[in-house]
């Protein structure tokens, strides 16, 4: 049965275990949410240190030697938690066969969870089928673009905490979608600001690091609006603060803009106007900025900056640029861009 994240771990939180978990997909944060509350929650009277397994699915020969491990009863506990990482390189179905068996009568004292990350198990193989009907088995999908945005607000709501959507947004635009990234970040909030507080740029500058005025959020926005001075600015804070707006970051960020005002151009003149169509497209919260930004770039200046930065991005690293600074490599690509 395919169950939700949220379920999974309300359920493993109020101390309800299911005998089989099975994780997959490519969204490992989900993954490793789930397996850190599994085993917080699994033994609430103590006795983790006898009753935690863990093996790696690169050191073992097929689940047979996890299922025997399976078959032990817990010492000192109600029950036994098997975590089997890396799951994934058991890649050949014979490896998965004997689970099909165990599945039908699982050791009911036993907590078995499986982290088949970054892929999917193969639908053809009998595991599969017998997965889907006698355990909770769920593949995680990477959030879409659009998703990540209310996700973060969904994700600070988890903790007591309020952000609005602007100031979800300023995170995600200068952290990037990487959920685990984001979910560190959002961390710091939360051990220093108390539950029921707002999340505003005041709080983002002082325990993420994020400047209100000097970030990716607002380079892009300079952009969009074609301000060069302000451009500048941003560039000249990054250089002074290299951690603020590493070069490859910061090229993936504007890569981001003129790539979705580029695919807006490609999109037939008659649908320019169906905005669910252009959400569908474009992302939800690229719509509003390609259209203005339309206003300032031709489509053979979109197309031109995309060749820019496929330029700049090889020699940031090296490449026909090795007298040439990082500082100079920016200003120069902004110069270039936008004039």
């Amino acid at each position: 049965m395919s169950v939700s994240y949220q379920k999974i771990i309300k359920e493993v939180q109020q101390g309800k275990f299911e005998p089989i978990y099975f994780l997959a997909g490519m969204e490992t944060f989900f993954i490793d949410e789930i397996e850190k509350a599994i085993i917080k929650h699994a033994f609430p009277t103590g006795g983790k240190e006898f009753n935690l397994d863990i093996v790696y699915g690169r050191d073992i020969g097929d689940i047979n030697e996890v299922l025997s491990i399976c078959q032990q009863y817990p010492s000192f506990a109600e029950r036994r938690v098997v975590v089997v990482r890396e799951a994934q390189y058991l890649n050949r179905k014979e490896k998965w066969n004997p689970l099909v068996s165990y599945l039908k009568q699982p050791m009911p004292s036993t907590v078995l969870l499986v982290l088949y990350k970054s892929k999917s198990l193969d639908k053809r193989w009998s595991v599969y089928k017998s997965l889907k009907a006698a355990s909770v088995y769920h593949e995680f999908e990477k959030l879409k673009e659009h998703a990540v945005v209310p996700w973060v607000r969904s994700w600070v709501g988890t903790f007591g905490l309020q952000i609005d959507e602007q100031n979800a947004m300023l995170i995600v635009d200068n952290i990037g979608a990487d959920l685990s990234r984001l979910a560190n970040e959002i961390n710091k909030l939360v051990l220093v600001l108390p539950k029921g507080a707002v999340v505003d740029a005041v709080a983002i500058e002082k325990y993420i690091g994020i400047s209100r005025e000097f970030n990716t959020f607002e380079l892009s926005d300079a952009m969009k609006k074609n301000d060069l001075a302000k451009a500048v600015r941003i560039i000249d804070y990054f250089v002074k603060n290299p951690k603020s707006g590493p070069m490859p970051f910061v090229i993936g960020v504007i890569y981001q803009f003129y790539s979705k005002l580029w695919l807006y151009y490609n999109i037939p003149d008659h649908m320019r106007n169906n905005r669910s169509y252009l959400s569908k497209t474009l992302g939800y919260y690229h719509v509003e900025d390609s259209i203005n930004a339309a206003r300032f770039y031709t489509p053979e200046r979109a197309e031109k900056a995309i060749s820019l930065l496929a330029e700049y991005d090889m020699r940031s690293k090296g490449v026909g640029s090795k007298s040439i600074g990082e500082h100079e490599l920016m200003l120069e690509l902004i110069y270039k861009l936008m004039t």
